[in-house]
């Protein structure tokens, strides 16, 4: 018999049992004899039988699974954090329900609101959706734990990357390097995390630099389209809310001929895995990814709701940052496409 027209039914028939015994056995519900039990098993892999997983979970009343959601699954930032999640959470014996959700607040709420209920509990990954919806969210989970995002709500926890720290970091780095005048790239308007980075940039006023805001976005493109706005404002250095975004700048200054650090500095957040790999290499603010996905199941799997754990990083310098430049370029000048071999 074929595993797909297998029915408890015919389990129940082979193993000479009532169908309510065979959903004991395969259910880990109320205990039956060994003999029993080995017979039910035994007719179950005769006729193929595989027992509905939806159905076993309304009975147990758990999945062992666990959903994440992350606003860019192309971002490696993401990617290593699911690693991370992932590893954790098959040594609990639980599988992980992934949804990328593309930067939509919306769409990131509709994919929380669905899985919560197959899953014993979500990991929200830098969560866009507006804090009532989280709320929302919450209501609906069994479990809700937060990566990059701290809400006071008495059933949700947290687990963020103290961001002020990496900032203040790269600011003191480009102070003793001469820089007094830094463009900030800056995140998607709904991301509590560049939130946390703009307050780490307090740091640059007692450093007597100044820092420009520029509208970015998280994502390479968004940094290779920015690249223009900001060198309008004539720095010397340029930090970017992540190094996905970093990269993206890196590949517009050399189509303008833009000497990086030359005439520009250029720094990122986060450590990406090919930040170390680029020309030149990235320096930036590096924080364990992988590290941050166990931490988040760590909380998920003891205490989700005890309050927020901070996770530290530290300051990684390549070859993207040097001595401020005597003289800068005019936006004339910097912002005149040339040939390159980039494109």
């Amino acid at each position: 018999m074929s595993s797909g027209r297998a029915t408890i039914h015919d389990v129940a028939r082979i193993a000479a049992v009532s169908t309510a015994t065979v959903s004991r056995v395969m259910s880990g519900g109320k205990p039956v004899s060994a003999e029993v039990a080995d017979r039910v098993r035994a007719a179950a892999r005769e006729v193929g039988y595989r027992p509905n997983p939806a159905a076993q979970t309304l009975l147990r009343g758990r999945s062992q699974t666990i959903g994440v959601v992350a606003p860019d699954l192309g971002n490696p930032y993401f990617a290593e954090i699911l690693k991370g999640v992932a590893a954790e959470a098959a040594e609990g014996g639980h599988h992980t329900l992934v949804a990328g959700t593309d930067e939509d607040p919306d769409l990131e709420y509709r994919s929380a609101i669905e899985l919560a209920r197959w899953v014993d509990g979500l990991l929200l990954c830098a969560p866009r959706m507006s804090t009532p919806r989280l709320k929302e969210v919450a209501a609906a989970s069994r479990s809700l734990v937060l990566i990059n995002r701290v809400l006071r709500h008495p059933s949700i926890g947290a687990v963020v990357v103290d961001y002020q720290e990496g900032v203040r970091l790269l600011c003191e780095h480009l102070a003793s390097l001469g820089h007094t005048r830094i463009v900030y790239l800056e995140g998607p308007p709904n991301a509590w995390s560049d939130r946390q980075r703009q307050r780490g940039f307090r740091a640059a006023e007692a450093l007597g630099q100044t820092v420009v805001p520029v509208p970015c976005g998280s994502a390479m493109r968004d940094g290779y389209a920015a690249v223009d706005e900001a060198l309008t404002h004539k720095p010397t250095a340029l930090i970017a809310f992540n190094d996905h975004v970093a990269l993206g700048v890196l590949t517009r200054l050399r189509e303008l001929g833009v000497d990086v650090p030359g005439e520009l500095s250029v720094a990122g957040i986060d450590d990406a895995p090919m930040s170390a790999h680029t020309n030149p290499g990235l320096t930036t603010f590096a924080v364990s990814t992988v590290e941050l996905g166990r931490l988040a199941w760590q909380r998920f799997s003891s205490d989700p709701a005890a309050g927020a754990t901070h996770l530290s990083g530290e300051l990684v310098i390549r070859g993207s940052t040097g001595a401020a430049p005597r003289r800068r370029r005019s936006p004339a000048t910097a912002t005149k496409p040339q040939a390159s071999s980039a494109r």
